[in-house]
């Protein structure tokens, strides 16, 4: 089993240097790598852990996307230095002047000791923590700078939505097909206890993998090969404007692209909905309103209703034909008419509950405890841990919560101001409508889930936040700040 580790190991190292050297040439093409990457990482590395691979190999594998994004972000330093040795670098725009201000602070109380901020934060979740952090500021910056040929952007948006598309497929196959037990004949235990998590679902599985309904029935949920319902849902959230862009792209050309244009679209909404994730199949809908709003096209009407009733039959009917199992993860036979929803949702009740305390813990802490204070793996938690945007307050303090919620709110506008002045129908919209429609659908998730620890979803989004603000401002180039 170990040989066989190390020759999968040793593939995957290869296919990331062919991945660099692409990156390399076309910059643009490395970012949605890292996307279209993000969606199978998890899943590689707990089979590489269930194969005995050497530690050595794992960490070299773990650390691909990282190696992705340091290539990309020194193209982007170079050509920065390139435009200010030219004189062609202007004034910063008020979203980079957030931006820069969130980098410096992530830097310093990263280098704060623990005992200043009163936190007892363990090393590792400190570097956890300004990972996730910095990443937001970073992203920012490489997409501020990063621009693409017209021919890039289809690559990387068919690699987007491809990825999402196979990710449903292989969800279909693990959540109809395949006992749950083997998940842990997959290693997810190992998997899970590798990024320093402890789960208490049945046989230590993940309690994500499961809705639990009032009477205790466990009905699956899909994790495919993100190993959780929430990547793939959160995804599909940023996934789905980049979809309706590719298919108002393709509206005027011949049937065949538009159809296959349609089927991966379809596949990732199935993945969205099979998630069974209740403010995301919420935020879905309102998606699709918007973009109705925004595009004025009637087949966007028609999404929106069955977005709408396939939220409704997740919620309400699914529960009672969808996989279950008992404690033991011996399949049952379903949730007898119950509904995912109730008046006496513990669910809910708990997410509120978490969040008061989060709230608590910002108020009593108005100067933050520190980067990794928000981070539950690799110790105990400090901080708060629920909410991303009480988790900046929390670590950061006061004046990095809003040097965040600036930003964000700012990637929101410019997002608007992007889509604005792009032709009706042009494929560069993508990326401004994930700021802009995905950015919306996320702020309620981002106020009750620490969202920014799915990769795959900070990549996308904090990439086309800077975008967003490159292409809001291209009329003005070279005089648009860090154009």
């Amino acid at each position: 089993m170990t040989g066989i580790g190390i020759v999968l190991a040793l593939v995957l190292l290869l296919a990331l240097a062919a991945g660099l050297a692409w990156a390399w040439r076309q910059p643009y093409i490395g970012l949605g790598l890292v996307v279209a990457g993000l969606a199978f990482h998890s899943f590689a590395l707990m089979v590489l852990l269930r194969l005995g691979t050497p530690n050595l190999l794992v960490r070299a594998f773990q650390g691909w996307k990282e190696l992705l994004l340091a290539l990309v972000a020194l193209i982007a330093l170079l050509g920065l230095y390139r435009d200010w040795r030219a004189g062609k670098l202007g004034r910063p725009l008020p979203a980079d002047w957030f931006a820069i201000g969130l980098a410096i602070l992530v830097a310093v109380y990263f280098l704060l000791p623990g005992s200043i901020l009163h936190s007892n934060a363990s090393l590792a979740q400190r570097a956890v923590g300004f990972r996730i952090d910095a990443l937001i500021p970073l992203l920012y910056f490489i997409g501020r700078r990063i621009k693409p040929r017209p021919d890039m952007v289809p690559t990387v948006i068919w690699l987007c939505l491809g990825a999402g598309a196979v990710v449903t497929l292989f969800g279909l196959a693990e959540l109809w097909l395949i006992p749950t037990a083997t998940w842990l004949d997959w290693g997810v235990n190992l998997y899970t206890s590798f990024l320093g998590f402890t789960y208490h679902g049945p046989g230590g599985l993940p309690e994500n993998f499961f809705l639990t309904l009032p009477d205790g029935t466990l009905v699956r949920r899909m994790v495919s090969t993100y190993v959780s319902p929430l990547g793939i849902a959160y995804t599909a959230l940023l996934l789905l404007p980049l979809g309706v862009a590719l298919l108002e792209w393709h509206a005027g050309e011949s049937r065949r692209p538009r159809w296959l244009a349609g089927t991966v679209f379809t596949f990732v909404l199935i993945g969205l909905l099979l998630s069974v994730t209740r403010l995301a199949l919420l935020a879905a809908a309102g998606e699709a309103a918007l973009l109705f709003l925004l595009l004025r096209r009637r087949w966007l009407a028609g999404l929106f209703v069955v977005l709408a009733v396939g939220t409704a039959l997740m919620l309400y009917v699914y529960p009672s034909i969808g996989p279950s199992v008992g404690r033991n993860l011996v399949a049952g036979s379903g949730g007898h008419g119950q509904a995912a929803v109730s008046g006496g949702d513990t669910s809910t009740q708990e997410h509120f509950t978490y969040l008061i305390g989060d709230l608590k813990i910002d108020l009593q802490h108005p100067l933050g405890l520190g980067t990794g204070a928000s981070t539950v793996r690799y110790g105990q938690l400090v901080g708060t841990g629920e909410s991303a945007v009480l988790g900046f307050f929390g670590d950061l303090g006061v004046l990095g919560g809003l040097l965040y919620t600036g930003l964000y709110l700012l990637v929101l506008w410019n997002g608007w101001r992007a889509f604005r002045r792009l032709p009706q129908g042009a494929l560069e919209s993508g990326l401004p409508l994930v700021a802009l429609v995905g950015g919306l659908a996320l702020a309620p998730i981002t106020m009750t889930s620490d969202v920014w620890g799915d990769l795959s979803v900070t990549v996308l989004f904090w990439w086309a936040a800077g975008a967003a603000v490159t292409l809001a401002t291209a009329a003005r180039a070279p005089q648009a700040g860090l154009n």
